[in-house]
């Protein structure tokens, strides 16, 4: 597996995806901004959406947390005010986050009709992922399976607003989804990089990509995502 690519601008940058197991855009969101995103998330609480008993949460409705926990009625009931409760929190960031793939993918980039937005992922101290690391996973959840079978490309993007103090980045292995939504021992012990993340920090993976956020300590860990989907030559469909 080849290294981990560090990009100093966003442009085309996806390209790179077909290479690397995951593409750096170190400081692409300001700190300034980042902490004040981060306030503005931990002032949402109220709003907060809990997810497997409260070992994270999320603004705006997230599907991959709905689908494992057969919620996914509440997920399509609300894209409207999943939206509007990001936009509410942290105005103009969905729509940067949906005009950064198109960026990233040089296409066309779109809101996927009748799901959520892009949306922030809080994962709490001394939870579960703080403690173990998060699920070994592809981010393939919300691609139809004609899509999936086809292997079309897709991708997600994490900005990071407020990184752990010691722990939480990224690792993502040298193995490819490749019809099972749960990695196998021998895949697991192929390869790796982990990808640390700093303030304002955006990461880009393949969603075909085995990953799995590393354990932290210290604090939250507080991050934007955004999923992407190529559904039409050079449109990019944008979902949560």
């Amino acid at each position: 597996m080849s290294a981990v690519r560090e990009v100093t601008g966003p442009e085309g940058a996806a390209a790179l995806l077909t290479d690397a197991p995951a593409v750096v855009l170190r400081g692409h969101f300001s700190a300034p901004e980042c902490a004040a995103w981060s306030r503005a998330v931990r002032d949402a609480e109220a709003d907060w959406t809990p997810a497997f008993g409260g070992e994270q949460y999320s603004l705006g409705r997230a599907f991959y947390t709905h689908l494992e926990e057969d919620r996914t009625a509440a997920y399509f009931a609300d894209p409207a005010g999943s939206d509007a409760r990001v936009e509410h929190w942290l105005p103009g960031l969905q729509a940067r986050l949906v005009a950064l793939v198109g960026t990233l993918t040089g296409g066309r980039s779109v809101r996927r009709r009748g799901w959520c937005g892009p949306g922030v992922h809080v994962f709490p101290p001394r939870e579960k992922v703080a403690r173990k690391g998060g699920v070994h996973h592809f981010d393939t959840e919300g691609l139809g399976a004609r899509h999936r079978d086809a292997r079309l490309r897709a991708l997600t993007a994490v900005a990071m607003f407020e990184p752990a103090p010691e722990g939480g980045g990224l690792a993502v292995w040298d193995v490819l989804y490749g019809g099972a939504d749960h990695p196998s021992d021998e895949e697991l012990a192929r390869e790796r990089h982990v990808v640390d993340y700093g303030v304002g920090d955006v990461v880009v993976i393949d969603s075909y990509r085995l990953h799995q956020i590393q354990p932290f300590t210290g604090g939250y860990r507080i991050s934007a995502t955004v999923h992407a989907a190529e559904t039409d030559r050079q449109t990019w469909e944008c979902w949560f």
